[in-house]
């Protein structure tokens, strides 16, 4: 087997190929190799690592085994036709597909096919059914199987149905050349660049079912690393009910950059793009995108985008800036509240919304206590929620004086950690 494995580029570019039948070249470049991709690490590359530390999510990136011998069939050209669908926002017929029977050929892996017009994402996406905790396959590996550090777009195991998953969520490394998913921090860094949005709101990702165009509605920066603040684990591929599903969509787009007038409800499928970025030390940019409806045009939602004035960001950045961090709920606390205006669903949806580690859904354990310590009531109360307090309590009498409740010792009113509360008593002499 070679061990000097040589990239095959996408369409556009053709790999120089080479045969070295002599050990001693072999082991010379073996050890150029080794020697380019410790430069490429330190210097002309910014990494993909992925996720967390927390939750069970796991943040480690893997060391790929041993390369799979290069594949010498290139990828076929893009071609075109007058007749695919549908169109751009701004009117232009989206004319490029592949030929999906001559990808299967190459790697039946090749589940679809990204492009961000007008951005350099324009990518093969893959997906390696043995991808689980601590092992993603396509991590620094070509869309051929081959070995390179820049690795494949590729679609997240927690994606469980693939490319028919309600989230597909998709990994791409960070390049400092602007490759792979590179472009994805033109959408802004501490900020929103909403004239890059405005440029490039709309992605495609095709499959061999057909092209599908897709509206970016979010664009958020998020941690990865516990001291940083609560985790928002934005890696959630498949839901357990539709209110799950439109709480995870309520938290994406209060992190959001943009407001984006994009209408939402349980029945919308959406794409998660993920990559590496620096803001703060192993944190991700994270661009969210929603499926077209059939007949529907993105037009009217990228003229009515605009900036948000005060995203949710993780604490450290709060901390750092002194801008207060907003206050999160949950989106049936804001439905009932009537202040969810993207929702279109026909009713509420229904179903526990409970996320991971959501600061709205986060709860904490309030005990009332009696005068001698005694537990009187304990709860689990939602962040920003108020606790429930039991009956008065009672202190007994003495010769001396009888006591009158009035009050507890701390504000239940926003629970915002673990409490233990107890009561206050006045203290009233009898006559003798």
């Amino acid at each position: 087997m070679e061990e000097n494995k040589e990239r095959i580029d996408l369409p556009q570019n053709e790999a120089d190929k080479g045969k070295n039948n002599s050990t001693t070249k072999k082991i010379i470049n073996i050890v150029t190799v080794a020697v380019l991709s410790l430069v490429l690490i330190a210097v002309a590359v910014v990494a993909a690592c992925f996720i967390v530390d927390k939750c069970g999510v796991d943040t480690t990136p893997t060391t790929p085994d041993e390369a799979a011998p290069t594949v010498s069939t290139t990828l076929p050209t893009q071609v075109t036709s007058e007749n695919t669908e549908p169109t751009t926002p701004d009117g232009k017929v989206y004319y490029i597909k592949q030929d999906w029977a001559e990808l299967a050929g190459i790697n039946s892996e090749i589940k679809a096919w990204i492009n961000i017009p007008g951005t350099t994402v324009n990518y093969p996406v893959l997906r390696h059914d043995g991808d689980g905790v601590g092992y993603q396959y396509y991590l620094h590996r070509n869309y051929d199987k081959s070995y390179l550090f820049a690795g494949s777009v590729f679609i997240d195991y927690r994606s469980s149905n693939s490319v028919n998953s309600q989230n597909i969520i998709t990994h791409g490394h960070n390049m400092n050349d602007g490759s792979m998913y590179g472009a994805l921090l033109k959408y802004g860094k501490y900020q929103g660049d909403l004239s890059f949005y405005k440029s490039a709101p709309t992605l495609f990702f095709n499959t061999p079912a057909g092209n599908e165009q897709w509206i970016i509605f979010a664009v958020y920066k998020t941690n990865t690393l516990e001291s940083h603040g609560d985790f928002f684990n934005y890696l959630m591929g498949d839901f357990s009910s539709d209110a799950q599903f439109m709480n995870y969509v309520y938290n994406v787009k209060e992190r959001s950059f943009f407001d984006v007038p994009v209408p939402i409800n349980e029945n919308d499928q959406i794409i998660t793009l993920s990559t590496c970025s620096y803001e703060y030390t192993d944190f991700r940019t994270v661009v969210v995108a929603r499926k077209l409806r059939p007949g529907e045009s993105a037009s009217a939602y990228v003229s009515g985008a605009t900036l948000n004035p005060n995203p949710v960001w993780p604490e450290v950045h709060h901390n750092s800036t002194g801008v207060p961090r907003p206050e999160l709920t949950t989106f049936k606390t804001e439905y009932q509240k009537g202040n969810i205006s993207w929702y279109d669903g026909a009713e509420e949806p229904q179903g526990s919304e409970w996320l991971v580690s959501v600061q709205g859904n986060k709860t904490y354990t309030v005990t009332f206590v009696n005068y001698d310590g005694t537990i009187l009531s304990t709860q689990n109360v939602y962040h920003g929620h108020a606790a429930v307090a039991p009956e008065d309590p009672t202190k007994p009498e003495n010769d001396y004086c009888s006591y009158k409740f009035v009050g507890w010792g701390l504000d239940f009113s926003k629970v915002h950690c673990n409490m233990t509360i107890a009561p206050i008593f006045e203290q009233v002499v009898k006559e003798q």
